[in-house]
């Protein structure tokens, strides 16, 4: 029993159950999901059981740049949510998608060694695999949006993808066989590969689609390994894409600028976002806030193309918003120093091109989404840059 309960274990357990953020827990006044629960337990096995509290010390005076440019990002959210004074909503947000995930992190990064780390990355994979599989039941059964795209159990075909979209790396750059102490590393990833390519393409979102490409290409050309080989097969996977396309409405409403396709759409909100953070530009609208002010700023523009809107569908403009100037300083100091510090790793370390290629796509797709606003990819992100 003791072999079992280990705060690795649990650690893994966390990560393979990822999206149960979607499974909600009353508690008399206050609610939870299920994954702030495993968090928690992990935080509680941390303090009262595991014995090398000095580890997070260790960590601590390693990570010192990092860890103040974190410290400005919760200084933004924090005056964000007090000077908007939108402090119940808010405070629930920062907890699953700030608080906890930040502390999961450092625990997992402080606790656990590199060939544990490596697993923790391969417990990912196992987890986009079983997400892949029940998102192609779904669409077996008929379950898609209203437009044909697949989401599964999530609430957009985006955020499927956005899930999906670091199994990609993990299978080329990580050791996804070493969790099932598999012989035959081919078949396995032939075999898992699969649905998790189906189910990405089903999602019809494009922006994770060149977003992984993109994030490719550039670990390519850094690397300057198989340069032309590489190249070659993916703009064959580009023109394949392409190819597939040809007659479906999203693809044709975009090649034609169709003026109510959702390109048009977010180009909308991001004018209204660009207005909302010119009028808010130094402490921001604090998170949780953004559906109300899009609406109240739709008086500035147009009718708008899409009203139910959670997020500015930009990174950059969503940690502006959502913490101000301050909180977004210390994001892109974050960036800074975490990206210099992992590129000075040794150039055979396939931890560090992992994380590098998960981190890309992050901030490609960022671009046109709000990649680290969901339960499941903020504890990814902190992971990234906690653990690599």
């Amino acid at each position: 029993m003791k072999k079992i309960i280990k705060l690795e274990n649990l650690i893994y357990l966390t990560i393979l159950l990822l999206p149960s953020y979607l499974i909600k827990v009353n508690f008399f006044f206050f609610s939870l999901n299920f994954l702030d629960i495993l968090i928690m337990a992990d935080i509680f096995f941390w303090l009262f059981f595991h014995k090398k509290k000095k580890e997070l010390v260790a960590f601590f005076s390693k990570q010192k740049r990092i860890l103040w440019s974190s410290g400005l990002i919760f200084s933004g959210f924090i005056f964000a949510v007090l000077f908007n004074k939108n402090y119940s909503e808010a405070m629930g947000i920062l907890k699953s998608w700030l608080f906890l995930p930040f502390i999961f992190s450092l625990i997992a990064g402080s606790a656990l060694n590199k060939e544990q780390k490596e697993k923790i990355f391969s417990t990912y994979y196992l987890s986009a695999f079983f997400v892949a599989l029940l998102s192609l039941t779904y669409f077996f059964l008929g379950k898609i949006t209203y437009d044909g795209r697949l989401e599964g159990m999530f609430n957009s075909p985006n955020y499927l993808a956005m899930y999906l979209a670091p199994a990609f790396f993990i299978a080329h750059f990580g050791k996804t066989v070493d969790l099932l102490n598999l012989k035959n590393k081919k078949y396995w990833l032939f075999f898992s590969l699969t649905p998790i390519i189906f189910s990405v393409y089903l999602t019809y979102s494009y922006g994770a689609w060149f977003s992984i490409i993109a994030s490719f290409l550039i670990i390519i050309l850094w690397k300057k390994k198989k340069f032309a080989k590489n190249i070659f097969l993916f703009l064959t996977g580009i023109l394949i894409l392409f190819l597939f396309q040809q007659g479906k409405d999203k693809f044709t409403d975009l090649l034609l600028l169709n003026p109510h396709s959702s390109f048009f759409s977010r180009l909308m909100i991001w004018r209204s976002a660009e207005k909302i953070l010119h009028d808010n530009f130094f402490w921001g609208i604090g998170i949780g806030n953004f559906q109300n002010k899009y609406l109240t700023y739709q008086k500035y523009f147009p009718p708008y193309l899409e009203w139910a809107v959670p997020h500015p569908h930009n990174l950059y403009l969503a940690f502006w918003l959502y913490s101000g100037i301050i909180g977004f300083i210390g994001f892109v100091l974050l960036l800074f120093f975490w990206i210099k510090s992992t590129l000075k790793k040794e150039n055979g370390d396939s931890l560090r091109l992992l994380g590098l290629a998960i981190m890309f796509y992050f901030l490609l797709h960022g671009i046109i989404d709000t990649v680290y606003f969901k339960n499941d990819l903020s504890v990814m992100f902190w992971l990234l840059i906690n653990l690599i």
